[in-house]
């Protein structure tokens, strides 16, 4: 049940899948632009519209590849459709583990930086709330106390954020972990691992350049989250080679996605906290995120075993069941 390895490279295959996933998002990013310009947050449900349709690339590039370009024997199993194996354990650590994962990141930040977060008044709360409709205060009674109000954020991100992002966050994952991790494995797993973060961290490029996730540096931000794809992609990726399925990995990514912003809404309404320096993706993720693959590597979780056995079968052999 694990992914299974090819005893190649498929040099063709992974660079049709990179060109066909960079080319669709990236034009997905060039429409935005062109349609509205270069400031998404003058059409913030647009830019989120064309940002959700960009995060569709990896998918299309699964299908197409897999295909046209270089046919697996098996879809579902070679790219992890499948529940996979320790289904439960691991969809339990991805629920309730990523919370756990940003909370860590945020208190860190607070530790360092306590100047840029308003843990005491609340003013980027304060400023949501500001920002509902006429009358929502009232009809919302004491759930409008701030407090009160970022608790149900919390709550709802952690319980409701996998499921309302996974529609979305499978377009990703079935073409990273599901698809292109596999196919590298040739390369041994800490190289496979590494690349494919490396290859999904530039992919969000035209994004970050915009502005997303941070906005205080368009430019330097596409370094700083390629380091946060690699840490996030190693955890990720050893969910996808554990389980032999990408299903737990898109659950821990919806909730990072729901979560993870939260960290914005803790600063100052005045003075946004610089996201190069708190949350999951300023550095303090990444503390938490490589003490995290440090733990999996000293429990000998990384590498995955039971994945070398194969790599040495003919290409179209597979021992991978679903």
């Amino acid at each position: 049940m694990h992914a299974s390895p090819t005893s190649r490279l498929d040099t063709r295959g992974i660079a049709a899948f990179v060109a066909i996933a960079y080319g669709f998002s990236w034009l997905c990013v060039l429409g935005f632009v062109l349609g509205f310009g270069t400031e998404p947050g003058k059409v913030p449900n647009a830019f989120k519209a064309f940002a959700a349709l960009s995060m569709l690339g990896p998918t299309v590039a699964t299908l197409l590849v897999a295909w046209k370009v270089s046919p697996l024997p098996s879809l579902k199993r070679d790219t992890g459709l499948g529940l996979g194996q320790h289904r439960l354990r691991f969809f339990l650590l991805a629920w309730l583990g990523t919370p756990v994962v940003v909370l860590g990141a945020l208190l860190l930040s607070a530790l360092v930086y306590p100047q840029m977060m308003d843990l005491t008044g609340l003013s980027g709360v304060r400023a949501m709330l500001a920002q509902l409709p006429p009358g929502s205060e009232e009809k919302l009674g004491k759930l409008a106390d701030p407090r009160v109000f970022l608790a149900l954020q919390v709550v709802q991100g952690m319980l409701l954020g996998p499921l309302l992002n996974a529609p979305v966050i499978f377009g990703e994952e079935w073409g990273w972990r599901g698809y292109l991790l596999p196919r590298l494995l040739p390369l041994g797993q800490w190289r496979a691992l590494i690349v494919s973060g490396v290859i999904w961290g530039l992919w969000h490029a035209p994004l970050i350049l915009l502005g997303h996730n941070y906005p205080q540096h368009p430019v330097l931000g596409i370094l700083l989250f390629t380091v946060v794809c690699v840490l996030l992609g190693i955890l990720l990726g050893w969910m996808r080679l554990a389980t032999g399925s990408i299903w737990s990995a898109v659950i821990a990514h919806g909730s990072l996605n729901a979560l993870g912003p939260i960290v914005v809404v803790l600063g100052h309404a005045s003075n946004p906290p610089d996201t190069a320096l708190v949350g999951i993706t300023g550095w303090p993720g990444w503390v938490v995120l490589a003490a995290l693959v440090g733990v999996l590597v000293l429990t000998r979780r990384l590498p995955v075993r039971g994945l070398e056995r194969t790599r040495d079968v003919p290409e179209d052999a597979h021992t991978s069941q679903v």
